[in-house]
């Protein structure tokens, strides 16, 4: 089971429980309410940084940051899912042209 931390009203611990769900992942995601102003709470053991959302996965790894965990959530949904693959990551920055004004 991976552990998801984070506060309740956090947007981006919201696009990290939906990217859950996009991925079937959602069942194997326990979320758990962090106080990041309380210094007592286990989430400063779990993230030195103190930073939501946290992703502790079944081996006790901790990865924060949003874009870090969903990238770990396709990943282990075996990729493309949320994040196209290879170049087509790329294609639609590739097709615009940016010019100086």
């Amino acid at each position: 089971m991976y552990l998801l931390r984070t506060s309740p009203a956090s947007p981006f611990g919201w696009k990290v429980a939906l990217a859950a769900a996009a991925t079937g992942l959602a069942d194997q995601l326990t979320i758990e309410p962090a106080d990041v102003n309380n210094p007592l709470d286990s989430l400063l053991q779990q993230n030195p940084l103190g930073k939501i959302p946290t992703l502790i996965t079944p081996e006790g790894q901790s990865l924060f940051d949003s874009r870090v965990i969903i990238e770990f959530l396709d990943a282990k949904a075996g990729g493309g899912v949320l994040i196209p693959k290879g170049d087509d990551r790329w294609g639609c920055y590739a097709s615009r042209r940016w010019r100086m004004v």
